[in-house]
């Protein structure tokens, strides 16, 4: 059997509750701060990166990167090197956490 004319598979679903509870707000004050302009709910490249500045000016730690960042001294141990989270690339696109946006792979 077919499935009906004009119905589509969700992939994701990120709604205003999913981007409250990765911010630690409720979903209504998103989807306020959503219709203020401050960010594009329907980019999630924007809502990302609206999320992770909501996080960083709370001290909590960012959405595609590690709670636990692994440092390193140097030899001499006068130099404190933080490790940075690889890229991911999935298919075409190539995720980059720093920054929580996605690019084309060329």
């Amino acid at each position: 059997m077919a499935r009906p004319k004009g119905s589509r598979t969700t992939l994701i679903a990120v709604n205003f509750d999913t981007l409250g509870r990765l911010s630690d707000l409720t979903g209504n004050t998103v989807r306020q701060y959503a219709q203020r302009g401050q960010f594009n709910p329907r980019d999630l490249d924007s809502a990302l990166a609206w999320v992770n500045a909501h996080r960083t000016a709370k001290g909590l730690p960012l959405i595609g990167l590690p709670s636990d960042v692994v440092e390193a001294a140097s030899d001499d141990g006068s130099q404190v090197v933080a490790s940075t989270p690889a890229l991911v690339q999935t298919g075409p696109l190539i995720y980059n956490p720093m920054t929580a946006s996605y690019r084309w792979d060329t």
